[in-house]
């Protein structure tokens, strides 16, 4: 009778072990809007308020799929950066935001909008060049294929 409660036990504790970590890999996973584009992407950003971001992915003739942020600052800039981290993204974590930071998922330092390129320690938001004109931002899709490693 021992045995077989043991054993029920340990199902218990699996069971609830994978229904954790598939919480944790779906909760980390980030939702983004897909976006489609030739040479390059343009991207309305009219309404996106200082203080906001917004995750995007663009997914390659490969299928791969390439996550990068645009974030207003509270100056009204808007940055752009690849949602990885130049020392965590082996980890394929990414980034949070929330009160006009970005915040890595992999080792929690926060980054204020305004200086999410500088980075902290060795943790540095991987950057991604963009022009913005008239309430557009325009990326380059050859300038977002050059961080696929980081994905």
């Amino acid at each position: 009778m021992r045995l077989r409660s043991a054993k029920t036990i340990l199902a218990a504790i699996v069971v609830v072990a994978v229904a954790v970590v598939g919480w944790f890999v779906f909760a980390a996973q980030a939702r983004c809007v897909p976006v489609f584009g030739g040479a390059s992407i343009s991207i309305n950003v009219a309404k996106l308020k200082p203080g906001q971001a917004q995750t995007y992915c663009y997914t390659t003739d490969a299928g791969q799929r390439l996550r990068f942020i645009l974030a207003r600052g509270a100056d009204g800039k808007v940055r752009s950066v690849f949602d990885a981290c130049r020392q965590c993204y082996v980890y394929h974590r990414g980034f949070s935001f929330s009160h006009n930071q970005l915040i890595c998922r992999v080792c929690g330092n926060h980054y204020p909008m305004e200086h999410m390129t500088e980075g902290k320690a060795s943790c540095v938001p991987a950057t991604l060049a963009h022009e913005s004109s008239g309430g557009m931002v325009i990326i380059r899709t050859a300038d977002l294929k050059s961080g696929k490693y980081l994905f």
